[in-house]
């Protein structure tokens, strides 16, 4: 996955209640995990890193390994 999306929508999480699920691929078991309680987003100097920092963590995510990404409209009722 490119890093522009994901910057974009990291952005927009900043200081809101959002979430922001992702699947990682790789040669394990594929994970998914969330973020939430996004602060800040920075991107790295390598061609597809992202330094996430959240209220709780510092994420280091390189988004060519993202598989799949998605998030809950808030629109929905």
């Amino acid at each position: 996955m490119e890093r522009g999306p994901l910057i974009e929508i990291l952005k927009d999480m900043k200081n809101s209640d959002k979430e922001l699920d992702i699947i990682l691929s790789g040669s394990s078991e594929e994970r998914s995990f969330e973020i939430r309680n996004v602060v800040e987003v920075e991107e790295l100097k390598s061609a597809q890193g992202i330094r996430i920092t959240t209220e709780q963590n510092y994420i280091w995510l390189d988004a060519s390994h993202v598989s799949a990404a998605y998030q809950a409209r808030a629109d929905l009722t």
